[in-house]
């Protein structure tokens, strides 16, 4: 059952570390097929704290930000995206609002033999486990690409009818209330939540049919859960999110400002 990049993304955050402020994967591709892979992770001041404060105290919690840089793992890693993908460098990011975090770089040779899903880099965040319902929906949500002559075609998974039918009937988690003190707790420690996929030509783009671009880039999906905090309903939608169902995920997310992600089947691009 093939399954919707929005779906992927739906159960990604739902499972995602709390106190995670951005996670962007941008694929970069140059007119000869080659191009890079760039993972970005973003942690908050206030989550920083809380894992330096626990560590200081000899516990256990595993920081991602480290497990970002485990070489080992990222070789590994880089098979996950594609034969002839090579992991690259790490790099250190710090900002001035005291967030910290760390950018991978992968290289590849022939972008046609990349693949893509929204919940690639859930691993690192500690939500994608080996064996796990998540990674087996996920290995049906991967993107692909084709590229020749100067022409990118991006192949997206599309949800299966019957099963956002069914989805009609599962429908209907918790719902938010701001009342409850658990929900407002979880809202505010995912303020400042950004997730996104991209590609960009690195020539410039001459022309595309897809739905969000800006210059020389397509965003494939992205969710910004401070556009969402706007929206009184968009909590409650997330709230109604089932784990289980992602065709149900992902009806949920359409009605939420803030989260958006490529819906057509094929998207195009020509190099400039």
């Amino acid at each position: 059952m093939k399954k919707s990049l929005l779906s992927l993304l739906a159960l990604a955050l739902a499972l995602v570390l709390p106190g995670c402020l951005e996670y962007e994967t941008e694929i970069t591709l140059n007119k000869d097929g080659s191009g890079t892979i760039t993972e970005e992770m973003v942690m908050g001041a206030q989550m920083i704290g809380m894992m330096e404060m626990t560590a200081a105290q000899g516990g256990q919690q595993s920081n991602p930000l480290t497990e970002m840089k485990d070489k080992e793992k990222l070789n590994e890693k880089a098979k996950s995206y594609g034969e002839g993908v090579t992991f690259s460098k790490t790099e250190d990011i710090s900002r001035n609002d005291g967030g910290k975090g760390v950018r991978v770089t992968y290289n590849f040779t022939d972008i046609n033999k990349v693949t893509f899903s929204p919940s690639s880099g859930m691993n690192q965040l500690g939500s994608l486990k080996p064996g796990s319902k998540i990674e087996e929906q996920a290995k049906d949500a991967q993107a692909t690409f084709a590229y020749a002559e100067g022409k990118l075609t991006i192949n997206l998974p599309q949800p299966d009818e019957t099963a956002d039918a069914d989805g009609e009937k599962k429908e209907g988690g918790r719902k938010f209330d701001p009342n409850d003190p658990q929900m407002a707790m979880m809202a505010e420690m995912m303020r400042g939540m950004k997730m996104s996929g991209k590609v960009t030509l690195a020539d410039g783009i001459a022309e595309t049919n897809a739905t969000h671009h800006a210059e020389n880039t397509i965003t494939l999906f992205e969710i910004d859960f401070d556009e969402m905090m706007k929206d009184p309903a968009a909590l409650q939608a997330l709230g109604s999110i089932d784990r289980n169902n992602p065709a149900s995920a992902a009806k949920a997310l359409k009605k939420v400002k803030g989260a958006k992600a490529e819906s057509q089947k094929e998207v195009t691009a020509t190099v400039k």
